[in-house]
This record gives structure tokens, C-alpha cells and sequence, in this order.
């Protein structure tokens, strides 16, 4: 069943035109914690004086902390539901498992907290969590649940870049959100104010030497062409999935929905001046959401250039960092030569007020099918042709793919590392490469256009990566049995399968008892005290879950 096209209210009230005075940047806190807790929740901010908006945060009134993650070690969360919908969490750009991917089908009830560990396989660079309920990610997203990780590692520490978070190294979530008459926000695809980390109007104090900036597009719709007032040069040092070989200098920098740029802006020498981050909306293509399309829903920032971030420039630190470097990483694509297989990617659709309806091989979402099937270990190479109207942002889950070329011709030299974001322009043909090393395992990955708005109306597909020696993997997990329920301790299972591993976990996530391998059924008698647990059975492909009550 089709769902309707997002019609938007007419009646809105431009609150940026109430107060333009400017505020001090929000940096979310950086969190390097064994254990993090997500608490989604309901709040009330004050974003101008004297209104009130209602949102969802986080573990925060509005967007929450950042989560400091290192490569190789274990990342452990919480996701703890205080909302009266279901809410989930996906770890956007993480290379993870498809069981802690928290994609749609990884459901978190009101109420309930999911407990989710994973390991850290990415290299040094920006991600981020937002929610990713099927049909609900925009309008959370919209309200404020988002927030950046950074994942750190010792090629990154060797070198001599920024690194003092807050002070020389700042995440900067760009929003546009449009605010409803009551002062609360309207759920539409543009917004008529920018919010910088939730702050209208903002600025950032930074010392005069060289700063990162960690860029995030957390937008529904918009795209923004980024560059200075004074169209100084920047440098690229990353983008969505690691650092890239060497600085990329350049004075613009477009960043679609869901992407990610970290850049190095030099400001040695200008103690006490300032400096403007701006959007150049003037200069996007029509097919670009963001521009003055006639078709597009209207908005004050559609086709207009606009300002996101006043830096003003303040005394070095002790220990300045006033170089950019030469060299980063090495960058190592997958060889195309190792390619398995060429799949075809087609967008259609029709852009127009109200943002239309889309496509992708002509299917739209739904759940209980899987479109496509890789197996572990293989690479392979998209070609996503964007036949439609409007410019899509495409979102690979599970991992990041290399761009091969645009039209034919190579990517520009900020997009040619690891990636999970592209846009794909109307009218363009991109082509990707990716190595699919993580089993879906029971949990699916999705593919969409990161364009929220588009996504929730369904331009979304799903694929497995299943092991080749196991054959293909369920979409959902299985269930087990166990009786009786209530225990006094001594149980009986049966399990759809021989599992090779039993987990209990209590209700906070914590591990209580492992063993295996087992019978597919049999009787047990863990050493637990009274209370309530949760039962996994599982394979390499197969997976299989109950609940258990002592008494």
C-alpha cells in the first residue's frame, strides 16, 4: 500500500525573523564511556526567547552527546525507549553486523531498552546515530534525535592534527527546521531557520591556528553547498568513512543529507577577526533540493545564499597545530577487477510539492522482502542511474563503498575515499564499488535515499550478505520455547535449530551466562538469580530468541 505524499502546512511562522542575535554554538559532549546510554525521550527547548518547542533528544533536550569509539575495541549501548512510539537506533556508516545495524526492522518498543555490541572495524573518522522506525525516521529526526560518533585509531593519533574536542576540533550538525506559529516545529521537508548543534544564529569561538571541523548534513531534505564569505581555501582531510590520502584544498564543499566532510580551516594570524561559514544556495543545480525549483516545496533559504557559522577568532592555544599536513592515510579501494557482478540501481519518480513518490528498480519498501543477496567476503560494483526529477542522496548500510566515477569521469578528489553517502544527480549515472565482509545474520541492511522525506515514502530496498557455505539467512530472527514460565531455575528449551552458542543477557544488557555448543533441545539449569532474562540461540547464520522469568 502506498502511503500518502507528506502534504505540508501553509500556516507557518518564520521565528528566525524574532531574534537575531547571536548565541554561542551548543557542543554536545564527548562521551568515552565502556558502556553508553541513549535515553530517547520527550523534552520542551527554548531555541528563541520565550517560546517553547517540543522535541526528542537523546540523552539530551535536543540531539545528544557525541561517542568517542576506538577501532578494534568493543562499542556497548543502550537504547533506552521513554517515547510513546517505537523508536530504534542505526549506527550510520559503522561496518557492523546486521543484527546491531538498527535498521527498521530492529524495533525498540515504548518502553523497552535494546542492548546492542559491536565491534569497532571503521577507521578514524566522523559517524552518526539517528532513529530509523519504518515510517518514523523523518518525523524523529525532525524533532532532534541524532547525534555524531567519533571513531578514533593510532593512524589518525600519529598524525598532527586537531584533536582538542571543543576547542580546536568541533562537530558541526547543520539543520534547517521550519517552526509552527505555537513555536513548535513543522514537520516539512525545508526548514526556514538553521540550527548549527540546535543553536540559531550561531557562533564559535576558535583559536587562531589550525581547526577541524567535523561536518554533518543532518538535514531532511536539504542540501548545502558549503564555502567562506571571503571564499578563503579549506582543505578535506576525511569524508563519511575515513581520512583521505592526502588535504584536498578547495573553496566549496557540497554535503547532501547524511553526509559527512572533516576539514581543516587555517586561522593562524587572525586573533580577534572572524570569519562566515555560508551556504551558496544560489549556485545549486534546479535539480538539487535546496534550490528554487518552482516544483519544490517553498522555503525562505530555497535558491538563496545564506549564513550558517560565525567563527570569531581568539588567542592561539599552548600548543597549536599551524600546519596542514601533506600526507593522511593510505586509501585503498576495492580492485573493480575483483569484482563478482555489476547490479544496476534505476531512481524514478516525480518531484513536486509535497516531495512526490519514488523508486528504485521500480519497488518501493517492504519489509518482507529482500531485494538482494550477497554473499560474505565478495565485491561488487552499483550503477545507480537517477532517471527521476530530483537529485537523491543514496545510503548503502553495512560499511562504506568507493566511488568509481561519475558520468565517466573520476569522483571529485574530496569524495575519493570511503563513502556510504552519495548524490546522484538527475539525470547522472554513479558508479560504486563495495566489499561486503558482514553477515546480515537474520537482520537485513537497507539501501534508500538518505532525503528523509523519500526514504520514509518507501525509496528504501533491503539486501542480506549471507555465508556461501550456510545458504541464505531468515529476514527476521526465529523463535525459541523454553518451559516453564515462570522457572524456579531448572528449564527445558527447544530450539529450530542445533545452536552452537546460548547467551543470557538480564535487563540492562549485561551478560550473565554463556555455553554451547547444545542440542537443539534439552534441559538446563543456568546459574542465575531470580529475575528476568533474555535467551539468545545462535549460529554463524541463524539466530533464535526468548525470554526467561525465575522466580
Amino acid at each position: 500500500m502506498l502511503r500518502p505524499s507528506l502534504l505540508l502546512p501553509t500556516c507557518v511562522l518564520s521565528i528566525a525573523s524574532i531574534a537575531q542575535v547571536m548565541n554561542p554554538m551548543a557542543v554536545p559532549p564527548a562521551l568515552d564511556l565502556d558502556t553508553f546510554d541513549l535515553d530517547v525521550d520527550e523534552h520542551v527547548v527554548n531555541f528563541y526567547p520565550g517560546v517553547n518547542t517540543n522535541t526528542y533528544g537523546a540523552s539530551a533536550p535536543y540531539l545528544g552527546p557525541t561517542l568517542i569509539l576506538h577501532r578494534g575495541e568493543p562499542a556497548r549501548v543502550r537504547v533506552n525507549n521513554h517515547l510513546s512510539q517505537v523508536t530504534s537506533m542505526h549506527w550510520h556508516g559503522m561496518r557492523v553486523p546486521g543484527w546491531a545495524d538498527g535498521g527498521p526492522p530492529r524495533e525498540v518498543l515504548p518502553g523497552d531498552t535494546w542492548f546492542v555490541e559491536f565491534p569497532v572495524n571503521n577507521p578514524a573518522s566522523t559517524f552518526w546515530y539517528h532513529p530509523h522506525p519504518d515510517g518514523l525516521t523523518a518525523e524523529q529526526a525532525n524533532q532532534g534525535v541524532a547525534g555524531a560518533i567519533v571513531v578514533r585509531d593510532s593512524v589518525e593519533a600519529a598524525l598532527d592534527l586537531p584533536r582538542s574536542y571543543g576547542v580546536d576540533d568541533l562537530p558541526v550538525v547543520i539543520q534547517d527546521r521550519r517552526f509552527a506559529p505555537n513555536g513548535n516545529f513543522v514537520f516539512a521537508a525545508y526548514g526556514d531557520s538553521v540550527l548549527v548543534n540546535g543553536t540559531p544564529h550561531p557562533y564559535v569561538e576558535c583559536p587562531a591556528q589550525v581547526v577541524r571541523l567535523r561536518l554533518l548534513n543532518g538535514s531532511n531534505a536539504r542540501v548545502y553547498q558549503l564555502g567562506f564569505e571571503d571564499a578563503r581555501i579549506f582543505h578535506v582531510i576525511a569524508g563519511d568513512g575515513g581520512l583521505l590520502a592526502a588535504p584536498v584544498p578547495t573553496d566549496r564543499l557540497p554535503l547532501s543529507n547524511g553526509e559527512r566532510a572533516e576539514v581543516l580551516v587555517d586561522l593562524t594570524g587572525m586573533a580577534g577577526d572572524s570569519l562566515l561559514l555560508m551556504s551558496f544556495g544560489s549556485e545549486l543545480p534546479l535539480t538539487v533540493p535546496g534550490s528554487n525549483h518552482p516544483l519544490w516545496e517553498s522555503s525562505a533559504l530555497n535558491g538563496v545564499d545564506f549564513a550558517v557559522l560565525r567563527i570569531r577568532v581568539t588567542a592561539p592555544t599552548a600548543n597549536p597545530v599551524t600546519v596542514i599536513p601533506a600526507s593522511l592515510a593510505t586509501v585503498a579501494p576495492p580492485d573493480e577487477a575483483d569484482a563478482v557482478r555489476t547490479r544496476t540501481k534505476i531512481l524514478a519518480g516525480t518531484g513536486m510539492v509535497g516531495m512526490g513518490m519514488f523508486t528504485i528498480n521500480g519497488l518501493m519498501f517492504d519489509p518482507a522482502v529482500v531485494n538482494d543477496t550477497m554473499l560474505q567476503g565478495t565485491t561488487e560494483v552499483w550503477e545507480i542511474e537517477n532517471i527521476s526529477n530530483m537529485a537523491h542522496p543514496m545510503h548503502l548500510h553495512g560499511g562504506s563503498f568507493f566511488i568509481l566515477d561519475r558520468d565517466g569521469a573520476p569522483p571529485a578528489a574530496w569524495e575519493a575515499g570511503p563513502k556510504d553517502v552519495v548524490l546522484v544527480d538527475a539525470g547522472a549515472s554513479v558508479r560504486i564499488i563495495m566489499r561486503f565482509d558482514d553477515l546480515s545474520d537474520g537482520w537485513p541492511f537497507m539501501y534508500h535515499c538518505h532525503n528523509l522525506m523519500h526514504e520514509d515514502n518507501m525509496m528504501m530496498l533491503q539486501y542480506i550478505v549471507v555465508d556461501p557455505n550456510t545458504g541464505l539467512a531468515s529476514i527476521r530472527p526465529e523463535a525459541a520455547s523454553i518451559h516453564p514460565v515462570p522457572s524456579d531455575g531448572r528449564f527445558t528449551y527447544r530450539c529450530p535449530f542445533p545452536p552452537e552458542e546460548l547467551r543470557i543477557t538480564d535487563t540492562t544488557g549485561r551478560e550473565v551466562h554463556r555455553q554451547g555448543p547444545l542440542p537443539q533441545r534439552g534441559e538446563l539449569t543456568p546459574p542465575l538469580s531470580p529475575g528476568t532474562y533474555i535467551i539468545t540461540f545462535s549460529t554463524g547464520a541463524r539466530r533464535a530468541i526468548t525470554h526467561l522469568v525465575i522466580q
